[in-house]
């Protein structure tokens, strides 16, 4: 879990916190987008859209307390980091599109967000059409 942090904590604009229930909580523009519990738990909040999708898919499970909630668990397995980085980006990404829509509205800057290419970092997650359906529309 420690690489993960590490990884997550790199990326533009991220914080890295204690989170109230323990572990560590990442944040993007003051709002999280996932936190992680132990050495084999991760926990994300998404649309209940995109989370309907990647159950369907088998990614990952509906929130082990919240299941009719937007949130998924993640549980890693021996090798299974690189799934939780994907959903730790997907939901990083939803995150940065979501303040770079209302950015854009108000004509604001995001500071290090401005840089990030959502469309792009979207497609190099290899989406389904489903959960690119699911995501929205991606600022430009």
């Amino acid at each position: 879990m420690t690489a993960i942090v590490k990884t997550v904590g790199g990326w533009p604009g991220v914080s890295v916190a204690p989170h109230r229930f323990g572990g560590r909580e990442f944040t993007v523009g003051g709002r999280e987008f996932g936190h992680v519990h132990g050495e084999r738990h991760v926990d994300l909040p998404l649309t209940r859209r995109v989370r309907d999708v990647l159950v369907v898919e088998g990614t990952t499970d509906a929130h082990h307390l919240f299941p009719d909630s937007g949130w998924v668990s993640y549980y890693l397995d021996e090798g299974s980091e690189r799934g939780a980085l994907r959903l730790l980006r997907l939901s990083y990404l939803h995150h940065v599109a979501s303040q770079k829509r209302r950015a854009t509205r108000r004509g604001e800057s995001l500071g290090p967000l401005d840089a990030v290419d959502v469309g792009t970092e979207l497609d190099a997650l290899d989406p389904s059409d489903a959960l690119r359906a699911a995501f929205g529309p991606v600022p430009v």
